[in-house]
């Protein structure tokens, strides 16, 4: 990402310092609500919509904000996410029963490859039923690599074998992989203030998410008839 940030400024003739993220995400999964920061002698309205015009399709810059010298991209107030899980017949109350452990301050060592303690504050976890789909929201003050993705198999785990099975996990008896990076989504980081709305680029990730909604959502309907015709799930 940062390589086409900074390609894209190259291309509208634009020097910048040095650029920041919020966080980097694994291959694969998606981000509608990071944040960048970089330094720039001069800001308009007018340099984000150059920007803009200079990434590609779908990478969109659609807020911006003026902050001063000491700003830290990394250091939000918190962040949230949302893993999208395909409902394979998952008991949806066991899934909210398992959610709610995460609230609170602990130390999530065991959903981190390859780290000793890993202590973060969660604010908010839930888990609710759209039609075929499980949305699993998390919001906490940070996350570690590859943190969500195992919290949502083992909210997978309590959905098939019981919240029993969960704890095993949390309390490190039992071993989950990471969920496919696919189905994440970093959602919002948020830092106090709100960002000014750039329409350029909300329109430039309206148009994006709706041509991938049409493709995406015909293919997944396609798969409900396969699915009705021979019950699947």
């Amino acid at each position: 990402m940062e390589g086409e940030i900074r390609k894209a400024f190259e291309k509208a003739g634009i020097e910048c310092g040095k650029i920041m993220f919020a966080g980097r995400t694994d291959s694969g999964v998606h981000a509608i609500g990071n944040v960048f920061a970089t330094d720039l002698e001069e800001f308009s309205e007018k340099v984000v919509k150059i920007l803009n015009s200079n990434l590609p399709e779908d990478v969109s810059v659609w807020g911006y904000k003026i902050v001063d010298e000491n700003f830290k991209p990394r250091k939000a107030k918190w962040r949230k996410y949302c893993y999208v899980i395909v409902d394979e017949g998952y008991n949806l109350e066991e899934m909210k029963r398992a959610a709610k452990h995460f609230i609170g301050k602990h130390d999530f060592r065991f959903f981190v490859k390859g780290r000793g303690s890993c202590v973060r504050e969660v604010y908010e976890s839930d888990v609710e039923r759209r039609g075929n789909l499980i949305y699993f929201s998390i919001k906490a003050n940070a996350f570690a690599w590859n943190m969500v993705r195992r919290m949502a198999s083992s909210l997978m785990v309590a959905g098939k074998e019981g919240v029993e099975e969960f704890l095993k996990i949390l309390n490190g008896e039992k071993i989950v992989s990471a969920a496919p990076p696919e189905g994440l989504v970093l959602v919002d980081v948020h830092y106090g203030f709100e960002f000014e709305k750039e329409e350029f680029g909300l329109l430039k990730l309206r148009n994006q998410i709706k041509k991938l909604f049409f493709s995406h959502g015909q293919l997944f309907g396609a798969f409900n008839v396969f699915n009705e015709t021979f019950n699947f799930f």
